[in-house]
């Protein structure tokens, strides 16, 4: 093995820990259930004490087209919605690629 390859502490330790500091973008499909999904994870945050705010985006109300809720978890307060996530759940295969580039570097998307 190779000197200067950090060891698995060494990358632990020079991360910076960040606790109750991110957000969650759920695609899916209107008509689909989420809403009452979403309300439900928003809740449970909320109920948590930990400070959760939740933004629905959607172009239309037409049933069947695409809808975007994003969830902001902070300890600073700060709610308004962001463009990127670190947390992407991507439900609908019709907008999988923009969910794709909507995640942050380092992040994770479910699909």
């Amino acid at each position: 093995m190779a000197e200067d390859t950090p060891s698995q502490k060494e990358v632990n330790v020079s991360r910076e820990k960040i606790i109750n500091d991110f957000s969650i973008t759920f695609g899916t499909i209107n008509g689909s259930g989420s809403a009452t999904s979403n309300q439900t994870i928003l809740r449970a945050l909320y109920k948590m004490g930990i400070p959760a705010s939740g933004k629905n985006i959607f172009p239309s109300n037409i049933q069947g087209m695409p809808t975007w809720y994003t969830i902001r978890i902070s300890e600073k307060g700060y709610f308004a919605r962001v463009e990127q996530s670190e947390i992407v759940v991507a439900m609908n295969p019709v907008t999988l690629a923009k969910e794709m580039e909507s995640v942050l570097p380092g992040g994770v998307l479910f699909y």
